[in-house]
């Protein structure tokens, strides 16, 4: 009996998921029903770090078209574009800072801007579930709990905004951020609802590679390390192969005294293969990534309470133990328009400098590890038509080696100003 090639390439990725959707597409007699929805987030974060001025500012816009079959299959396209103007949204080998291999895609558009288009992308909706094919984020980051937070843009361990420059908290499963890839999600009431709703869902791309002509973030990685024997460099360029992710969101409605108390749980796990890691005389820096992240929420009244947890290898060569742990942990609370925060996130980047990239002639007497702490406090006012108003207040600390550029901690008070439409 003749096999299939297995599908690796992009290219045939695209190719099995567009004829799938034609065959999706040829199951509904007619089109009954088209629609264009445009969504989006935009945030404004300026603030006062240690008495330097700082600002930042974010914005998502989403559009998609669908068409409804007579079958009542929805059929779809949809493109995101984003503004950021702040750090690249990954880091694949850990957190946002620490991380060995600072840098990524963070979509298509001039390495030099910033403005690109993040997502691009197919869909259908039915009976069966949902399938999407395309640049998209993948089920770990799309079904992820983390701590609660009043704030889109400056937040403690998912953020998208922070003016310290410290912040390596980072407890967002997105490892495969906007890659090419295909998704499938079961219908939310698979189980029947019995137990509560669950929504599962599993994502693959065949490749995901770093920094490239058009997709690198205009951000270097870690500067060259001066040693007695000369530079030690380190480079950000590596890719992996046939990533795979898988995520489940379980969510109950429980009444207790008269009000209802809302229990959600959110659990992934996303797994690489090394592809082309670069390869200098007696070593090779990076290996098979794996990831693990687990959150949980409790809402009651205006009360909400949560927090979450990651732990990965980071994909680093000939590492026993993980190399980067985060959680984050907070509470909120909604009183009319007013809303309430407090936030407390901490996370721990084992380095060992022996797995520096570089022509090393003797060995580096010391670890690049990197805790780092943070904890915030806010306030904000929803004033409208998907506006609010905020201020946060927040402070940093690291602790890192002198060749990292040694202890540093920095205090912030930051307004967010947000429109969600």
């Amino acid at each position: 009996m003749r096999h299939a090639a297995p599908v690796t390439s992009r290219s045939a990725l695209l190719r099995l998921a567009a004829g799938t959707l034609a065959l999706f597409a040829g199951l509904g007699v007619q089109a009954q029903d088209s629609r264009i929805e445009v969504t989006g987030e935009v945030s404004a974060a300026p603030g006062v770090v240690d008495g330097d001025v700082k600002a930042d500012a974010d914005a998502l816009i989403r559009a998609e078209g669908t068409t409804v079959t007579g079958s009542g299959l929805e059929l779809g396209a949809g493109a995101a574009l984003r503004a950021d103007s702040d750090m690249p949204e990954h880091r694949y080998a850990g957190g946002r800072y620490s991380s060995l291999t600072a840098g990524g895609p963070r979509g298509l558009g001039l390495s030099s801007g910033d403005v690109f288009v993040e997502g691009a992308y197919l869909f259908a909706r039915g009976g069966f579930g949902s399938l999407y094919v395309g640049r998209d984020d993948g089920v770990a980051s799309r079904l992820a709990v983390t701590s609660p937070s009043i704030f889109r843009a400056v937040r403690v361990g998912d953020w998208r905004s922070d003016l310290t420059g410290l912040n390596d908290v980072h407890v967002l499963n997105d490892f495969s951020g906007s890659a090419t890839k295909l998704t499938y999600m079961p219908p939310p009431g698979l189980l029947g609802g019995i137990i509560g709703q669950v929504q599962m869902g599993v994502s693959y791309a065949p490749r995901l590679g770093d920094c490239g002509s058009d997709a690198c973030a205009p951000v270097n990685g870690y500067v060259p390390l001066e040693t007695g024997e000369g530079s030690v460099l380190v480079s950000p360029e590596q890719s992996w192969r046939d990533v795979v992710e898988a995520a489940i969101y379980y969510q109950k409605g429980i009444e207790v005294s008269g009000e209802p108390l809302q229990l959600g749980l959110g659990a992934s796990y996303v797994s690489a293969q090394e592809d082309e890691a670069l390869v200098f005389p007696g070593l090779d820096l990076l290996g098979d990534y794996r990831a693990y992240a687990f959150g949980m929420n409790v809402a009651y009244g205006g009360l909400t309470v949560g927090g979450s947890v990651k732990s990965t290898n980071a994909g680093l060569r000939d590492t026993d133990d993980e190399d980067y742990l985060a959680f984050d942990a907070g509470v909120t609370y909604e009183a009319g328009d007013w809303n309430f925060m407090l936030g407390y996130g901490a996370a721990d980047a084992g380095r060992d400098a022996g797995l520096l990239v570089g022509p090393v002639q003797n060995p580096i007497p010391y670890a690049l590890d990197r805790r780092t702490q943070t904890a915030q406090a806010g306030v904000s006012k929803v004033l409208g038509q998907g506006v609010s108003l905020g201020v946060a207040a927040q402070y940093v600390d690291a602790d890192k080696p002198d060749a990292l550029g040694g202890p540093e901690n920095a205090a912030a008070i930051v307004l967010e100003s947000s429109i969600k439409f």
